[in-house]
């Protein structure tokens, strides 16, 4: 019964570690421009929210709050994963899901109309 309570500590530790490596890490991009911080393949493993919790809790609340955060679309699937990262999605992102859109608006990016990550329309 020890064994597994430390075991279990050891991992939440270890969890708790990578979470505020992920943090230092974004914060210290802010500073650097538009690149995603390098991360290890263990780093990698952790749902993008899961950092960007402490990371940037605004614009995590504000996605999760969202259709596209209601609906569980994933980070990812519009920011693309480690080796292509792009801050800001292209129209091609968008079209997986909306192409309609871009088929009606082919020459005005989403962001020109939506909020980035809360996704209302701009007034």
């Amino acid at each position: 019964m020890r064994k597994n309570i430390g075991v279990k500590h050891a991992v939440s530790m270890l969890a708790m570690l990578a979470l505020m490596l992920c943090a230092v890490s974004v914060m210290a991009s802010k500073k650097e421009g538009a690149v995603h911080p390098e991360l290890t393949e263990q780093e990698q493993l952790i749902a993008c929210a899961e950092c960007h919790k402490e990371a940037t809790p605004e614009v995590e609340k504000e996605w999760y709050d969202s259709v596209h955060g209601i609906a569980m679309v994933k980070c990812y699937q519009c920011h693309g994963t480690f080796g292509e990262f792009a801050v800001t999605p292209t129209k091609e992102n968008c079209a997986t899901c909306h192409a309609d859109m871009l088929d009606k608006e082919p020459n005005t990016p989403c962001w020109e109309c939506h909020v980035p990550h809360s996704f209302k329309a701009k007034k």
